[in-house]
């Protein structure tokens, strides 16, 4: 129902059919022009509504243009032109847009895009060239740097229950050009000693092997038990084995044997079939093994290694010829407390074809070069240098530190063949010593071997 007053639809109505149909024909030609003119791209601005008032969203996609044009492509509708269309048909992913207004941000790429400045519309148009699959670099994996603290002074690598301890991995890192060494010999024999002379950098460093004292040799006890370990700024890995078969460790054993039973029938037994273990180990985990001897020859002490050398477990290792070969390491033969006799050429050529002919048949690779003769090192007596001193004393006519000069040079510089197959880190030792070390303990070579001590 229509509520308005009488006299407002009476008027109205009047108005209307007062209208003739001129002013009815310059109404319907006054609404066609606003027509024309409201569909004119020139006058309306492309078919664009008129915006009175602009939306945040809106004012902050402006800003992004002005401030990064070239990350901004403008996409024209399907309306404008038909060139456009069909650019916008064959764009990326075939995504078409026919919204006015509408802004696309493309990522920019690591290599150099072209770009076009059009001087007539003011548009950017960024051309970038495909990607190819040889261009993407995979991601490299960042790996953890490992902190490798400096060794300060020896830590153990097998205690004195013979069990292994892997304490030594803390100062040791990926490195792979390192050198072993280890030091074998029987008691008061000097170990300790040319251990120092190998292992310091320089001849004021303090000892880092314990030496023997005066009291020790007056209660005649050992100072070593198991195997200490020591790692230099070198990459130098030494090894400082207890002595071989030596009365002070037996009569440790004898005073153990009263709360524990020997690992092998009796306590004799134990300890030459812990010698042998001990250099069957040294002969696996080692580049090169010193032998260190007080006195011209022992038999003895040859007779245990040449044992030793049979009763140790196969460790193989590949040869230049890909023929797969036990593993041995080099052998140095070191003569200490010498007398100023045994520095004679005659003492030396004697005491050289004594040793081809014991080491002929071994495997261990005791030749020096291409000749028959032994890596043989002669060290004089410390007591030579107290000549003034004593009178019934000779200085000898090599002084101690020439002589360990001569021993770190010939040691050092020895040949060394890989440990194993592969090529092996600081780390990687570790675990292969373990590893041997749990092979040894569990071979039944050293088992048949007690019990035909027994017999």
């Amino acid at each position: 129902r229509d509520f308005r007053p009488s006299n407002y639809r009476s008027n109205r109505e009047n108005r209307h059919n007062n209208y003739d149909g001129n002013d009815r024909k310059r109404y319907h030609n006054r609404d066609r022009a606003e027509s024309n003119v409201q569909d004119d791209p020139e006058v309306t601005g492309g078919g664009k509504p008129i915006v009175l008032a602009k939306s945040d969203r809106t004012l902050e996609r402006e800003k992004m243009e002005r401030d990064f044009p070239a990350l901004v492509t403008k996409v024209e509708s399907k309306k404008s032109t038909p060139e456009a269309g069909k650019e916008s048909e064959g764009g990326e992913g075939g995504s078409t847009s026919s919204a006015p207004g509408v802004i696309l941000v493309k990522q920019r790429t690591a290599t150099s895009a072209s770009r076009s400045d059009s001087p007539g519309t003011g548009a950017i148009s960024v051309q970038q060239p495909p990607v190819t699959p040889q261009q993407i670099k995979p991601a490299v994996k960042k790996e953890v740097e490992r902190t490798v603290f400096k060794q300060k002074a020896p830590v153990k690598l097998l205690d004195e229950t013979q069990s292994f301890c892997d304490s030594i991995g803390d100062y040791l890192g990926d490195n792979q050009d390192f050198l072993v060494v280890g030091v074998l010999g029987l008691q008061n024999s000097g170990k300790s000693t040319i251990l120092n002379i190998l292992a310091k950098n320089s001849v004021e460093d303090e000892e880092i092997f314990r030496i023997q004292t005066f009291e020790h040799q007056m209660l005649a006890e050992h100072c070593t038990n198991g195997i200490d370990v020591y790692v230099n700024s070198r990459r130098h890995i030494f090894l400082d084995c207890q002595p071989l078969m030596s009365p002070s460790v037996l009569d440790r054993n004898i005073q153990l044997e009263k709360k524990n039973a020997p690992e092998f029938s009796t306590s004799e037994n134990t300890i030459e079939i812990q010698s042998l273990q001990l250099i069957g180990f040294m002969f696996s985990v080692c580049h090169v093994v010193v032998l260190v001897q007080d006195w011209f020859m022992d038999f003895g002490l040859l007779k245990l290694i040449q044992a030793a050398e049979t009763l140790k477990p196969v460790t193989q290792t590949t040869s230049d010829g890909n023929q797969v070969i036990e593993y041995f390491p080099s052998l140095a033969l070191v003569h200490n407390k010498c007398e100023v006799a045994d520095f004679e050429e005659d003492s030396l050529e004697e005491i050289r074809e004594c040793y081809s002919m014991i080491w002929s048949k071994s495997r261990l690779n005791w030749k020096s070069g291409e000749s028959d003769m032994p890596h043989l090192i002669l060290l004089p007596d410390h007591e030579g240098e107290r000549a003034d001193s004593l009178s019934l004393r000779i200085r000898p006519r090599v002084d101690i530190e020439r002589a360990g000069r001569q021993l770190r040079h010939q040691v050092l510089n020895m040949p060394r063949r890989p440990l194993t197959q592969t090529r092996l880190s600081e780390r990687g030792w570790v675990g292969l010593a373990h590893k041997t070390w749990d092979n040894i303990k569990s071979s039944q070579f050293y088992m048949e071997y007690s019990r035909l001590l027994q017999s």
